[in-house]
């Protein structure tokens, strides 16, 4: 190895191991053969953080919005991928549910997601109460992809001008 490397390697180690670092110690190596001591906390603070958050309630709001909208993020995600792969048959909430493991839902949550969630959002569909993914370009085969790009060509939107100025034989060879 190099000897210029050699050094600037040796200098860094002793920069490195002259500088202080604070490290958090695991709670898995705390608890085998020492007793748990239980933190002081003031009365005062710990009783008035609960007032806090019990009286404006935005504490309880926050997370559980944020719970709620995960949990739609989830299921758009999940409807995409089934999607993708070929899976285009709807779902009622409760096997959508099932099947992205989100069982531990409030009533309340899945009464947002069927009234508000989901029939308001622009990427899944639904029809009777069954919900499905609802693509930007809903594409049967190949051939309604292929007249795809050529309208779009032929309006001038882009993104298919190396396929749309190709044979149809060439076409079929970029696609396969």
């Amino acid at each position: 190895m190099d000897p210029a490397l050699l050094r600037e390697r040796e200098l860094f180690k002793k920069r490195a191991l002259s500088t202080p670092t604070v490290e958090k110690r695991q709670a898995a190596s705390d608890s085998g053969s020492h007793k748990k001591k239980k933190p002081k906390v003031d009365k005062e603070s710990s009783s008035s953080s609960k007032l806090s958050s019990e009286s404006n309630g935005s504490f309880n709001i926050k997370a559980s919005s944020g719970y709620k909208f995960g949990c739609l993020a989830k299921i758009v995600n999940y409807m995409k991928t089934r999607h993708q792969n070929g899976d285009t048959h709807f779902l009622t909430l409760d096997e959508i549910l099932d099947e992205t493991k989100l069982l531990d839902i409030r009533m309340n949550q899945k009464q947002w997601l069927m009234n508000e969630a989901l029939v308001s959002n622009p990427k899944i569909e639904v029809r009777d109460g069954t919900y499905g993914f609802k693509p930007k370009y809903n594409l049967k085969d190949k051939k309604a992809l292929l007249r795809l790009l050529d309208k779009h060509d032929q309006l001038g939107f882009g993104g298919s001008d190396h396929l749309c100025h190709k044979t149809r034989q060439e076409k079929d060879l970029v696609l396969q």
